[in-house]
């Protein structure tokens, strides 16, 4: 407990904004997200050698696209505007962003604390423009917007392994991946209801593509920022992506 403590309060002072975060949406608790694993697990520095055989190292060279300036909490709907270019399909983020299913359920705060809002396994919760106070989209809803455009090609990779993320770049496939702004485990805890269900969601919460590996780090094309095939250790990566629910999206 007390190891776990000392990541934490250093993920408090190295955090960074992911793409639905907000200077008004930066008020914490200490709630946990559901299906979410948020000690720090053992992980190696290195890919699991006793996994498939796969090259040593593989990066996609996915164009990138930023979600800046028209979709300020649309970082999930450019990620997959990445990946179905890259196969082939004629789609671009603000398509995707009028296409992705929605959880119409209106923001109510009582003294700046959100009480009831939606659900993003159901659909994007908010405004993605950020006209208004907006938050995300999970696999789910995703996952029916991406086999709109690729079929039964679609796969859903959400809580499976690691690596099995790493073998669909190595097969050629990028990934849409939900981690955090700094790839760290994440800190900005809000909750609220829906429908009488409690919804517990982290504020720095993102999603960037995984387009590539090698045996240290993992890279991505990150919409936030704007880099191409971002470097970051594998360890964090696994580590936040876990945190997140261990959700991912690709194709065959």
């Amino acid at each position: 407990m007390e190891r776990t403590g000392k990541l934490v309060l250093a993920a408090l002072l190295a955090m960074t904004s992911g793409c639905t975060v907000s200077q008004e949406d930066r008020e914490q608790s200490q709630l946990s997200v559901p299906h979410a694993r948020m000690q720090q697990e053992k992980t190696p520095s290195s890919l699991d050698t006793e996994q498939k055989a796969r090259p040593p190292k593989m990066i996609l060279d996915v164009p990138i696209i930023s979600q800046k300036p028209e979709l300020k909490y649309g970082c999930e709907v450019t990620s997959l505007a990445m990946l179905l270019q890259y196969a082939g399909q004629n789609v671009d983020k603000q398509l995707l962003a009028e296409q992705v299913k929605k959880d119409p359920e209106p923001l109510v705060q009582i003294n700046g604390d959100i009480k009831e809002w939606g659900d993003p396994n159901k659909g994007f919760v908010g405004d993605i423009t950020g006209a208004r106070k907006g938050f995300a989209v999970y696999n789910k809803p995703l996952e029916e917007l991406l086999r709109r455009y690729m079929g039964e090609r679609t796969v859903n990779l959400t809580g499976g392994s690691y690596q099995a993320l790493v073998d669909s770049v190595a097969a050629g496939h990028p990934v849409v991946i939900w981690t955090t702004g700094d790839f760290r485990l994440p800190t900005e805890w809000e909750s609220w209801y829906k429908d009488g269900k409690k919804v517990v969601a982290p504020f720095d919460e993102h999603a960037v593509l995984l387009v590539g590996y090698d045996e240290k780090y993992a890279y991505v094309n990150d919409p936030l920022t704007g880099v191409k095939q971002r470097r970051v250790p594998h360890t964090s990566m696994k580590t936040s992506w876990e945190a997140l629910g261990k959700q991912a999206l690709s194709y065959l």
